[in-house]
């Protein structure tokens, strides 16, 4: 389990944006959540960068260099939970 929350102000209006992530072990592969949270991860920025998804050069953290809406994508094709909500 996993909970993202940013607060602040968008346009003068006090906005709050969270993410939450629920995983399970997986008794099928044996993989745990957490191996399959980081090394799913790991992989799947490694595949963006190789396919070209990440345009921006140079170095960057990965809020700012990873195109979100993909990477949830593989994460969710990949069977990770994620759930996005603003308040």
């Amino acid at each position: 389990v996993a909970r993202v929350e940013v607060a602040g102000r968008k346009d003068g209006a006090a906005k709050t944006i969270r993410w939450d992530v629920l995983d399970h072990y997986n008794p099928e592969t044996g993989i745990t959540s957490m191996m399959r949270t980081t090394g799913f991860s790991l992989s799947i920025t490694g595949l963006m960068q190789a396919r070209g998804q990440v345009t921006r050069p140079g170095f960057g953290t990965p809020d700012e260099v990873m195109p979100c809406n993909i990477y949830v994508e593989e994460l969710r094709a990949r069977g990770v939970t994620l759930d996005r909500s603003e308040h």
